[in-house]
């Protein structure tokens, strides 16, 4: 077992922390929560990486998070021009 200790924010504002305890290997998992548990975490993170994987295909992967936050920024006039030089409609 190994343990850190991890700050636990809310709304970009630290309020605390966990000194937290987690397994190193599978059979410290097992050992640690069980092996029906474990497979039921492993089950569920791979469909979560399946659905994620098919998202993406399908919507071609999305926005990069830093072009998000730039957009969240950005003047909402100068945008609106940017959009209308592209034809996209807002």
């Amino acid at each position: 077992m190994a343990n850190e200790t991890v700050e636990i924010s809310s709304k970009g504002q630290v309020v605390g922390s966990l000194d937290y305890e987690y397994p190193e290997t599978l059979e410290d998992a097992i050992d640690m929560d069980g092996e029906e548990k474990v497979y039921k975490l492993f089950a569920a993170q791979r469909k979560i990486r399946a659905i994620d994987a098919k998202r993406r295909e399908l919507t071609g992967g999305g926005l990069p998070k830093n072009i998000l936050a730039a957009l969240k920024g950005a003047d909402p006039v100068k945008l609106a021009e940017i959009l209308e030089k592209l034809g996209i409609e807002a």
